[in-house]
């Protein structure tokens, strides 16, 4: 874990909350987008679950150029 990497990290996901952020290192871009992937549907689920709707079965949208990391995410 890299602290000083969490606000370039935050930007790019756009975290709502800078303070708070903690940067990680990956070894290849699968474990970048696995990790990204992660981040997006806890965000979902915690704005879902504020609204009382479900948060269980989440949708993703991506074009045939997607990197391959994220159709593995998507199952």
């Amino acid at each position: 874990m890299y602290p000083d990497s969490g606000p370039p990290v935050a930007d790019l996901w756009k975290a709502p909350n800078h303070d708070n952020v903690i940067g990680m290192a990956t070894v290849g871009s699968s474990e970048a987008v696995m990790l990204g992937g992660l981040s997006m549907k806890k965000r979902w689920q915690e704005a879902r679950k504020v609204e009382g709707k479900g948060h269980f079965h989440p949708n993703i949208v991506f074009g045939s150029n997607a990197q391959v990391a994220l159709e593995k995410f998507a199952r």
